[in-house]
């Protein structure tokens, strides 16, 4: 299984004391597609140890100075997923029970059959490997649980917040309607006073005031109608979604990933509305704007994240997010969309992202691909089938245009 675009070396410790063996078992373990580290004695193996992370180790065990056991003993606390193989020409039953009690994962005699102990070597790596991908998938679905209770409180919130955001709202329409009326009762009572102009002057600053207060509290109901459709259920029925509005609350979403990297240009042409999980779309257009945001470069250029809308040339919905960032190699072309694979550094990605959104849009009956140049950026483009009633009526938007002149 593929985790990494560039997955780090497997290191294999070999120790032994003897130059013509060290060299054969470093041979053999280059041959199962791992990179030897070679030490000729426990001392030096140790050096080794605090620079490297071993996916597996072959012992001697008779060496100078510290044997093959006592460092097997250190080994298992300091790396304790390493797979030590003990390889020893003096070897017994109670030898072998002390090294299998330490944590060896097998023992070897020597004089030994290469293809044997390759056999061995792979084996062990394997099983070091599925550990290593055990844990990340543990780590994967304890973020998974994060989210998803992230997804509830943000629902809860928004739910919270919706209902003293309506009661302020409607307060400020009333006030907006009351204070006008109520500076001309006072200009009509008195029209001549001083005071009572003074009193209408500073009223319709107080109007300037609330509807500054009215432009914060509309923003604060977009982002609370945002977020909910984000952290709806993923259960939810299909609706009938307007792809703009969709684009549009990805973009807001994405807005701390883009500011201060890139200008967002907008080209929304006609386009039909699809019957989508809404929330699942905006996952996708999500996905697609936080890579474009994070594939440009901090090199002092001015860049570009444009997205585009349109009508195919079938009356299918399609949108595209393009970047100009730093581009994908080729040879990883042809496994973006594969579980688990990724371009970013350890920690930064899961290597699900794409995948996930190839899943949905399948989901949906759609589409979607991808072309990039190295240095020149990357495109995403998807389509969707557009809803029943739209679908006979819709035209690529040339050809609307030549109907119209």
């Amino acid at each position: 299984m593929r985790t990494k675009a560039n997955p780090a070396p497997e290191y294999v410790l070999v120790v032994d004391d003897e130059p013509s063996l060290r060299t054969l078992l470093g041979f053999i373990v280059q041959r199962v597609g791992a990179e030897p580290l070679l030490a000729h004695d426990a001392a030096s193996a140790r050096k080794l140890a605090e620079k490297h992370s071993f996916a597996c180790a072959l012992l001697d065990k008779n060496m100078p100075g510290e044997s093959g056991l006592e460092f097997l003993k250190w080994l298992r606390k300091a790396q304790p997923d390493c797979n030590a193989l003990m390889v020893t020409a003096y070897g017994n039953v109670d030898s072998v029970v002390e090294a299998l009690r330490l944590g060896a994962f097998d023992y070897v005699l020597k004089p030994f059959e290469v293809d044997a102990l390759e056999h061995r070597i792979k084996l062990a790596l394997e099983q070091w490997r599925m550990r290593q991908e055990h844990e990340r998938m543990q780590a994967m679905l304890v973020q998974a649980d994060r989210l998803a209770s992230l997804g509830l409180l943000a629902a809860g919130v928004v739910h919270e917040v919706n209902t003293p955001l309506a009661y302020i709202l409607s307060n400020l329409d009333w006030l907006d309607e009351e204070l006008p009326a109520l500076s001309e009762a006072l200009k009509r009572r008195e029209p001549a006073n001083p005071e009572v102009e003074k009193l209408a002057a500073r009223m319709q600053g107080v109007q300037s005031t609330l509807r500054d207060i009215r432009q914060g509290a509309e923003r604060v109901r977009h982002i609370a109608r945002d977020v909910k459709a984000f952290a709806r259920d993923s259960q939810d029925e299909s609706i009938l979604v307007d792809l703009r509005e969709v684009l549009d609350a990805a973009l807001k979403m994405a807005l701390v990933h883009i500011r201060y990297r890139a200008r967002v240009v907008r080209d929304y042409q006609d386009v039909p509305m699809v019957m989508a999980n809404e929330a699942r779309l905006a996952q996708v257009f999500l996905n697609l704007v936080v890579n474009a945001a994070q594939s440009l470069p901090e090199d002092g250029a001015e860049h570009a994240i444009r997205v585009r809308l349109w009508t195919g040339p079938n009356g299918e919905a399609c949108a595209e997010v393009s970047d100009t960032g730093t581009g994908i190699a080729p040879e990883h072309m042809p496994h973006l969309f594969e579980p688990f694979f990724t371009t970013k550094r350890s920690g930064e990605g899961t290597g699900l992202g794409l995948f996930i959104c190839k899943s949905i849009i399948d989901g949906m009956e759609g589409t979607i691909t991808v072309e990039s140049q190295p240095g020149a950026g990357t495109t995403f483009r998807l389509s969707l089938p557009p809803h029943g009633r739209d679908a006979h009526g819709a035209r690529p938007l040339e050809q609307a245009s030549a109907a119209a002149s």
